[in-house]
């Protein structure tokens, strides 16, 4: 499915600031991958570590060839889709994006959206 376009909260634009510049990078294009239906993320829920992400995916990433274990990649790009009501309309709304370790990029995710 493709979506008509992409847009960040001002966390997400906070978030990415920290990231390494390849980092950055790859968190962009993958906002793009998802909008153009070429990537899809995985389901989020409500943690008690976290908070409530239940109405979030997320993608894992890493610019390091050596993690080929995705599980092992060490960020997280945390997304979420928007509808305007109409059947085509849906907009990719950027959340959050960090870390793997600390489970930094899903708090960064809850303080982004005020949960």
């Amino acid at each position: 499915m493709t979506y008509e376009k992409i847009t960040v909260l001002e966390g997400f634009r906070s978030d990415i600031k920290l990231l390494p510049d390849n980092c950055q990078r790859m968190a962009i294009q993958l906002l793009m991958d998802i909008r153009d239906g070429r990537i899809s993320g995985l389901s989020l829920d409500e943690s008690s570590a976290t908070g409530d992400l239940s109405d979030c995916y997320k993608v894992y990433f890493d610019p390091d060839p050596e993690f080929d274990n995705r599980s092992e990649w060490r960020f997280r790009l945390v997304y979420r889709l928007l509808g305007d009501g109409a059947v085509a309309g849906l907009t990719v709304e950027g959340v959050a994006v960090g870390r793997r370790h600390g489970l930094d990029a899903y708090l960064r995710a809850v303080a982004n959206l005020g949960r």
